[in-house]
């Protein structure tokens, strides 16, 4: 397990799997939105464990979901506003990336 810990308040964690991690630092260095699939080559996971850390994240309103005009059938995933103020914390060894993020 891993945590989102604000910045602003060191006391507001959000206890998050490993993926969900995994995919809010990819969604925090893409420069688009990205879709399932997109995820899923770049990561290595199943759709299901990425639907289940992307339903993780919306819960905590990190993530927004938005409609693909080009293909409806599709959506695209990106950080919420809200996810500025979080960084990445796991008990592992940590690593400092310039984006602010802790990650293990």
């Amino acid at each position: 397990m891993a945590y989102l810990v604000s910045t602003t308040n060191k006391e507001n964690k959000i206890k998050v799997s490993e993926s969900a991690k995994a995919i809010f630092e990819l969604l925090n260095t893409s420069t688009a939105p990205l879709a399932v699939r997109e995820i899923k080559d770049e990561l290595q996971y199943s759709e299901r464990t990425i639907h289940y850390a992307l339903r993780q994240l919306r819960e905590y309103s990190l993530v927004e979901r938005k409609a693909n005009l080009l293909d409806l059938r599709e959506s695209r995933y990106l950080l919420a506003v809200k996810a500025q103020v979080y960084r990445i914390y796991s008990h592992k060894s940590h690593k400092t990336y310039p984006c602010g993020i802790l990650i293990s």
